[in-house]
Parts: C-alpha cells; sequence; structure tokens
C-alpha cells in the first residue's frame, strides 16, 4: 500500500488529533500561470471556521451519484486535483472539518477510487461540522451520508497501518467505523463533547438511533459493532 495512507486519519482506531485553527489564509495551489517555468500556480483559500452552518449547494451535496459540489462556488477543491494519488495528503493539509468536507465529496463526486471511503469521510466531516455548528441541516446530511455507505458500500474498506510507521496496512471495515461514530462517537471525534447525531442532552439515544436505523433496514450489533442488514 501507498506510504501516503499513514499520514493523518490513516491511524489504528481512527483517533483525531484536535485541530488548532490559526486565523490565517491557508490556501490550495489550483491553476494559472507562473512566469518562470510556465507550470500552474494560482490559490484558492480553504474555509478555517467550522461553526458557520452549512449551505447546501444541492439537496444531496456528498451523497453517492449527486456531482453538483463541483459547482458549488464555496467548494475549493473543484478545480484542484484530487484523485486517489492525491486525498490523504490534501486531507493531512486541509485546516477545517469544512475544508475536508468539500474535499471528500469532491472525491466522491469524481469516482477517485475507493468511493465507500469517500463517501465515509464525506460523512465524518459532515458529523464534525454539526458538532461545531448545532446547524440540523447539517446534521440531517450527516445522517444521510453515513445512510448511503450503508447502502451502497456496505462491505467497503479503509486502510489501516498497524502500527504506525510498520509499513503493514491491513482492511478495516467502514461498517464498523460507521457505528462507531453512529452510536459511541466520543471514541472517534476528540474535539467535540457533543457529537451524537441521534441523541437526548449528553446521552446517545441509542433506541432512537435503532429505530431510525431499522427503517433503512439495518440493525446495530452491540457485541460485534457492525451493522447488519435486515434484509
Amino acid at each position: 500500500m501507498k506510504k501516503l495512507l499513514t499520514r493523518n486519519a490513516h491511524q489504528h482506531g481512527l483517533k483525531y488529533k484536535t485541530l488548532v485553527l490559526l486565523a490565517v489564509a491557508f490556501l490550495l495551489g489550483g491553476c494559472g500561470k507562473d512566469s518562470d517555468d510556465g507550470t500552474v500556480v494560482n490559490t484558492t483559500a480553504l474555509p478555517i471556521n467550522d461553526t458557520i452552518p452549512l449551505k447546501l449547494h444541492c439537496a444531496d451535496i456528498g451523497i453517492k451519484g449527486e456531482t453538483c459540489i463541483l459547482d458549488d462556488p464555496k467548494n475549493p477543491y473543484a478545480r484542484a486535483a484530487v484523485n486517489e494519488k492525491t486525498k490523504f495528503g490534501l486531507d493531512a493539509d486541509a485546516p477545517s472539518s469544512t475544508a475536508k468536507f468539500y474535499l471528500w465529496g469532491t472525491a466522491l463526486a469524481r469516482g477517485a477510487g475507493a468511493p465507500g471511503e469517500n463517501q465515509f469521510y464525506t460523512a465524518l466531516n459532515l458529523h464534525r461540522m454539526w458538532a461545531a455548528s448545532n446547524s440540523e441541516l447539517t446534521r440531517l446530511q450527516a445522517i444521510r451520508a453515513y445512510r448511503s455507505l450503508l447502502d451502497n458500500y456496505f462491505n467497503s474498506v479503509t486502510f489501516f497501518e498497524i502500527p504506525v510507521g510498520s509499513e503493514k496496512f491491513f482492511p478495516q471495515n467502514l461498517n464498523k467505523f460507521a457505528g462507531q461514530l453512529l452510536f459511541t462517537p466520543t471514541e472517534l471525534t476528540n474535539t467535540f463533547t457533543s457529537s451524537r447525531l441521534f441523541s437526548a442532552g449528553t446521552n446517545v439515544n441509542k433506541d432512537l438511533a435503532n429505530q431510525e436505523i431499522g427503517k433503512w433496514g439495518y440493525f446495530y450489533d452491540q457485541n460485534t459493532q457492525q451493522f447488519i442488514k435486515n434484509f
């Protein structure tokens, strides 16, 4: 596997470091002309504030089959080289969950390899954006993105280097990570304490989660921490 997979999110247990955002312009290289060597050079500012509620460019943005994110004027990656080789490096350099949402949504819309992985990270970053902004629209879109993962990429995997630095990569089921994020998200998202998409107060409302997910045609097994299809 590529060494690129060791960066940032690809660590065993999917633990995330708290990101300290500086009030400076984070820039993404794009296209334009440099007078010295003829290479492409212009820049696009990356969003650094996750507390601003997401405004949907279209109803299904960030969901399999919808490509409107590529036309979203707020998407700094719309014209960037987002593909299987670059996406994890870009993720490591992205300064916010909002930037990462646009990155992974772009990868998903372009079919940049491992589509289940792209859908998962789109859902995860919508989840983290909601935890920061408390936007109901963002919460509902995050739930829809997780459902899209289950409906379209149920058995998809991502790869983790275990242990980090070993250059040994092992497949990890994204179905399992989605379940953890929906039912016990504080184990995986340590930036926020209130990050439960199905919740009542500060406690996970597991009955509410299972009722809703049951309507989708799935059941979450608490013992195996994986989803089971009911159909």
